[in-house]
Protein backbone atom coordinates (compact mmCIF):
# COMPACT_ATOMS: atom_id res chain seq x y z
CA UNK A 1 0.00 0.00 0.00
CA UNK A 2 3.09 2.49 0.70
CA UNK A 3 4.53 1.63 -1.77
CA UNK A 4 1.33 2.49 -4.36
CA UNK A 5 1.07 5.88 -2.60
CA UNK A 6 4.73 6.39 -3.28
CA UNK A 7 4.94 5.84 -7.14
CA UNK A 8 1.43 7.15 -7.07
CA UNK A 9 -0.98 4.56 -8.00
CA UNK A 10 -4.21 3.84 -6.38
CA UNK A 11 -4.44 0.63 -3.77
CA UNK A 12 -7.78 -0.24 -1.96
CA UNK A 13 -7.06 -3.15 1.00
CA UNK A 14 -10.21 -4.89 1.65
CA UNK A 15 -10.48 -7.99 3.97
CA UNK A 16 -11.69 -10.79 2.55
CA UNK A 17 -14.56 -11.49 4.71
CA UNK A 18 -15.65 -7.97 4.69
CA UNK A 19 -19.03 -7.30 2.73
CA UNK A 20 -16.86 -4.98 0.41
CA UNK A 21 -15.40 -7.30 -1.69
CA UNK A 22 -17.68 -7.70 -4.47
CA UNK A 23 -18.00 -3.76 -4.67
CA UNK A 24 -14.12 -3.53 -4.58
CA UNK A 25 -13.60 -6.34 -7.58
CA UNK A 26 -15.97 -4.39 -9.43
CA UNK A 27 -13.74 -1.17 -9.05
CA UNK A 28 -10.64 -2.59 -9.66
CA UNK A 29 -8.45 -2.88 -12.86
CA UNK A 30 -6.13 -5.36 -12.03
CA UNK A 31 -5.54 -7.89 -8.98
CA UNK A 32 -2.22 -8.93 -7.56
CA UNK A 33 -3.36 -12.14 -5.59
CA UNK A 34 -0.62 -13.75 -3.98
CA UNK A 35 -3.22 -16.27 -1.82
CA UNK A 36 -2.63 -20.04 -1.55
CA UNK A 37 -4.38 -21.64 -4.16
CA UNK A 38 -7.27 -23.31 -1.94
CA UNK A 39 -7.92 -20.50 0.11
CA UNK A 40 -8.60 -18.21 -2.87
CA UNK A 41 -10.53 -20.98 -4.80
CA UNK A 42 -13.51 -19.91 -1.87
CA UNK A 43 -13.64 -16.52 -3.29
CA UNK A 44 -13.56 -17.15 -7.08
CA UNK A 45 -16.82 -16.66 -7.82
CA UNK A 46 -16.62 -13.42 -6.42
CA UNK A 47 -13.13 -12.20 -7.67
CA UNK A 48 -13.75 -13.92 -11.13
CA UNK A 49 -14.83 -10.43 -12.70
CA UNK A 50 -11.48 -9.14 -12.33
CA UNK A 51 -10.12 -7.76 -15.60
CA UNK A 52 -6.48 -8.48 -15.12
CA UNK A 53 -5.70 -11.36 -12.78
CA UNK A 54 -1.38 -11.33 -11.58
CA UNK A 55 -1.59 -15.07 -9.69
CA UNK A 56 2.32 -15.28 -8.13
CA UNK A 57 0.86 -18.93 -7.11
CA UNK A 58 2.25 -21.10 -9.96
CA UNK A 59 1.45 -24.64 -8.56
CA UNK A 60 -0.47 -26.04 -9.26
CA UNK A 61 -1.56 -24.21 -12.81
CA UNK A 62 -4.02 -22.93 -13.35
CA UNK A 63 -4.92 -21.90 -9.80
CA UNK A 64 -9.13 -21.77 -9.11
CA UNK A 65 -9.06 -18.52 -9.06
CA UNK A 66 -6.85 -18.25 -12.56
CA UNK A 67 -9.23 -20.41 -13.82
CA UNK A 68 -12.45 -18.62 -12.82
CA UNK A 69 -11.00 -15.35 -14.14
CA UNK A 70 -9.96 -17.11 -17.24
CA UNK A 71 -13.17 -18.15 -17.81
CA UNK A 72 -15.04 -14.93 -17.10
CA UNK A 73 -12.92 -13.45 -20.42
CA UNK A 74 -10.37 -11.62 -17.71
CA UNK A 75 -6.80 -11.81 -18.95
CA UNK A 76 -4.50 -14.05 -16.58
CA UNK A 77 -1.42 -13.45 -16.04
CA UNK A 78 0.69 -16.37 -14.62
CA UNK A 79 3.20 -16.53 -11.67
CA UNK A 80 5.74 -18.26 -13.86
CA UNK A 81 5.89 -14.65 -15.75
CA UNK A 82 6.76 -12.74 -12.40
CA UNK A 83 9.22 -15.55 -11.42
CA UNK A 84 10.93 -15.14 -14.76
CA UNK A 85 11.31 -11.49 -14.56
CA UNK A 86 12.75 -11.97 -10.85
CA UNK A 87 15.00 -14.40 -12.44
CA UNK A 88 16.10 -11.56 -15.56
CA UNK A 89 16.89 -9.75 -12.87
CA UNK A 90 19.04 -12.27 -11.02
CA UNK A 91 20.95 -12.91 -13.72
CA UNK A 92 22.21 -9.44 -14.54
CA UNK A 93 22.47 -8.97 -10.59
CA UNK A 94 24.70 -11.69 -9.90
CA UNK A 95 26.74 -11.39 -13.62
CA UNK A 96 26.51 -8.10 -14.55
CA UNK A 97 26.01 -9.17 -18.00
CA UNK A 98 22.73 -9.09 -19.99
CA UNK A 99 20.39 -12.03 -18.99
CA UNK A 100 20.00 -14.25 -21.72
CA UNK A 101 16.28 -13.75 -21.82
CA UNK A 102 14.94 -15.85 -24.74
CA UNK A 103 17.05 -18.48 -23.38
CA UNK A 104 15.79 -18.34 -19.74
CA UNK A 105 11.91 -18.00 -21.40
CA UNK A 106 12.67 -20.89 -23.48
CA UNK A 107 13.95 -23.31 -20.97
CA UNK A 108 10.99 -22.28 -18.82
CA UNK A 109 8.47 -22.95 -21.71
CA UNK A 110 9.87 -26.49 -21.72
CA UNK A 111 9.50 -27.60 -18.33
CA UNK A 112 5.39 -27.84 -18.95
Amino acid sequence: MDLGTRVGVATRFCAFDSGGLADAVAAAEVLVSTIPAEVAAGYAGTLAAIPVLLDAIYDPWPTPLAAAVGSAGGRVISGLQMLLHQAFAQVEQFTGLPAPREAMTCALAALD
